[in-house]
């Protein structure tokens, strides 16, 4: 279906919302005739699929909502609003299931994956685009809240628990629907009208093809995928063994405790790619030695330019293989390779500053900044030193990634910024 050629009624510009509800109209009417929703209201649809619907929409939603609340067009800011995103209750109704249904499939996941690229594709060719799919998910949550009955009924559900995100704005929809209508009809301009409606009927095409491979079922297509750790970590391997994905979590979670920076710079969505990367880490074994050290060497220099120092994979590594060898004693000498890769690291590191010199500059800084009983500052002194080993080593940026945030995220005092260009300035002459 193509999107109308015409935005105008009598020589006027419609308003955006009328048009819209006008040019998907049909796409709207097809999508609820599908069998799985033809399932859900007679509560026959089996638990798989409903569960694989919920990661699928993971996905989308943890792209679009990440696109458009760190999208730099004026339009889109006026739109967008916090209260919009929806990931937060997909979660809760993924973990509320998680126990029953272990594995993803792998047709609907798929077909969310497409339909991220084409919001991923959108937010760099035409960022006022992203508001057809924010329309079309947005006006989803008015079916969904018709649905949720359904949902409770079918799977036996106590009161909202596993289908928050059908439940959303419960009593409040309809106001808030409203309030979205009214920043939505802000865009009078045709051309911007036009982009917007192409993008949704882009949407409602996705959605089709999604729904249509969740029910039925290809019950031989049930893999483990990483989107049941992070929904946006896109395609990349998972280990098949739960003990080695309990493992790389745990690593996660003692390099997050190791390094409280962590959770201060890059918060709850930083964990998430934390714990997807170490599940894919935990994969790397599989490599000879001098394969598995070119794929960290490389990672480190991607994550050391984004603020993240050489030390921290230098730790998490040594974390990752000592959890993976308690968790599957009889794979030790397979995950050695992680911890030969962690040392390699480190060798590097202290063969430009030792570990005496990186402790007194470390201690040095502690106390001059007036950090050493703060918590939230425990190791910066290293992730400094580290930063400043990473520049000579030839990874340009690494430094001023780490510095400028720290100076500009308003934790330190003019005294603490002092000590951090002072510890700096120390470990370049050593």
């Amino acid at each position: 279906m193509a999107p109308s050629i015409s935005s105008k009624q009598d020589g006027t510009i419609k308003p955006l919302m009328t048009l819209l509800k006008e040019e998907t109209f049909e796409y709207h009417r097809k999508l609820e005739s599908l069998s799985f929703f033809g399932q859900l209201i007679n509560h026959t649809l089996p638990l798989d699929s409903y569960v694989n619907q919920l990661k699928g929409l993971s996905i989308i939603h943890s792209v679009m909502e990440n696109e458009l609340a760190s999208s730099k067009d004026q339009i889109v800011t006026k739109v967008w609003d916090e209260n919009l995103r929806k990931l937060k209750y997909l979660e809760e109704d993924i973990a509320f299931f998680a126990p029953r249904v272990p594995s993803e499939n792998r047709s609907p996941i798929e077909s969310a994956l497409a339909l991220a690229d084409s919001i991923m594709r959108s937010a760099v060719d035409n960022p006022i685009s992203l508001l057809g799919y924010l329309y079309v998910f947005e006006g989803s949550t008015l079916g969904n809240n018709m649905h949720q009955p359904d949902v409770s009924a079918c799977f036996s559900l106590p009161g909202i628990e596993g289908c928050r995100y059908f439940y959303n704005y419960g009593n409040d929809l309809n106001n808030q629907w409203k309030q979205f209508s009214n920043r939505m009809n802000i865009i009078d301009n045709e051309e911007n009208q036009q982009s917007i409606l192409k993008s949704a009927h882009d949407a409602f095409a996705g959605l089709e093809l999604f729904y249509n491979k969740l029910y039925p079922l290809d019950k031989e297509n049930s893999f483990r995928h990483i989107i049941r750790i992070n929904p946006e970590a896109g395609n990349h391997p998972i280990p098949e063994d739960e003990r080695e994905i309990e493992a790389a979590l745990k690593a996660s979670d003692r390099c997050w405790n190791e390094f409280p920076y962590y959770q201060l710079r890059y918060t709850d969505r930083g964990k998430r790619f934390s714990d997807s990367d170490n599940c894919w880490l935990a994969t790397l074994p599989d490599l000879k030695q001098h394969d598995l050290n070119k794929q960290i060497k490389w990672l480190c220099h991607v994550l050391a330019t984004r603020g993240m120092p050489s030390v921290m994979m230098e730790s998490n590594l040594n974390f990752l293989a000592h959890e993976l060898m308690s968790a599957v004693p009889e794979k030790s000498d397979f995950y050695k390779k992680l911890e030969l890769a962690s040392e390699a690291l480190k060798s590097s590191r202290m063969s430009l500053i030792d570990s005496s010199k990186t402790q007194k500059l470390t201690e040095e800084f502690e106390k001059q900044a007036g950090v050493a009983a703060d918590k939230r500052f425990k190791n910066m002194g290293l992730l400094l030193v580290s930063a400043v080993v990473d520049e000579k080593s030839g990874m340009p940026g690494t430094l001023s990634a780490l510095r400028d945030w720290l100076v500009q995220s308003d934790m330190f005092s003019e005294q603490g910024i002092k000590a951090i260009d002072t510890l700096i300035e120390a470990a370049d002459q050593i």
